[in-house]
């Protein structure tokens, strides 16, 4: 899954996998799939979005400073606490209705399927973590250390 085609500089086998589990799921999803998953896909990035602010409260004392940069100063804490209320409040209303069950089924099972998978890297894989997006030396870490060339 880690390939990227030179050519194109797209993650082929990947994007082939995303397409393969939506059909799937649209398949296996009983009556209105496609709203299903829509919903689905609403309330997995509010998770993410509540779970990034809840990293960023953790860890907001540890982290550089860099002058000239954005910086809401004194509002940083109520904001963030806003926004986490916000992202909150957003998926109990994405969640609480009784048609949305096969959604939050559809999320959790992505979460089982995608945790050990990040537990994984953060175990046995630390450096693809460490790396910004679209970094090509993340890539060439990967195929170095099997003994591989870069791309």
């Amino acid at each position: 899954m880690g390939r990227v085609d030179p050519r194109t500089r797209t993650p082929v086998p990947a994007t082939i996998l995303i397409v393969v589990i939506g059909v799937i799921l649209m398949a296996a999803l009983p009556g209105a799939a496609q709203l299903e998953l829509i919903t689905a896909s609403t309330i997995l990035p509010a998770i993410v979005y509540g779970a990034t602010i809840v990293l960023s409260l953790a860890v907001r004392k540890r982290l550089d400073r860099k002058k000239g940069s954005f910086d809401l100063g004194r509002f940083e804490l109520p904001v963030a606490i806003g926004a986490l209320t916000w992202s909150v409040a957003a998926v109990f209303v994405l969640v609480a209705p009784a048609e949305a069950l096969v959604p939050v089924l559809v999320v959790v099972g992505l979460l089982i399927g995608g945790g050990p998978y990040f537990v994984g890297l953060l175990v046995f894989n630390r450096e693809v973590l460490q790396t910004e997006p679209g970094d090509v030396n993340a890539f060439m870490y990967r195929r170095s250390a099997r003994g591989g060339g870069g791309i």
